[in-house]
């Protein structure tokens, strides 16, 4: 059977979602992988993966941010 290109891999699939609760520890539910920077407009792959609270870097333009994810599940990024 030919394999289709555009499917997603096996492993994304498989990526745990986590998000902090009150005490700040991770729990499942909404971990990102990847953002496009509001400045710039590049995409930027973290590997480890990020949530909320956590600091960002754009990789192409070095601005900072802040992560927010609101309870709906929305990312916002909010310049530092």
């Amino acid at each position: 059977m030919p394999r289709d290109e555009y499917a997603l891999d096996d492993e994304e699939d498989k990526r745990p979602r986590v998000k902090r609760d009150a005490s700040g520890f991770l729990k499942p539910t909404d971990q990102r992988y990847e953002f496009d920077c509001p400045q710039c407009e590049a995409n930027n792959p973290y590997p480890d993966g990020f949530g909320d609270g956590d600091g960002i870097v754009c990789h192409y333009c070095g601005q900072e941010y802040r992560v927010i994810i609101e309870d709906e599940g929305r990312l916002k990024l909010k310049a530092v």
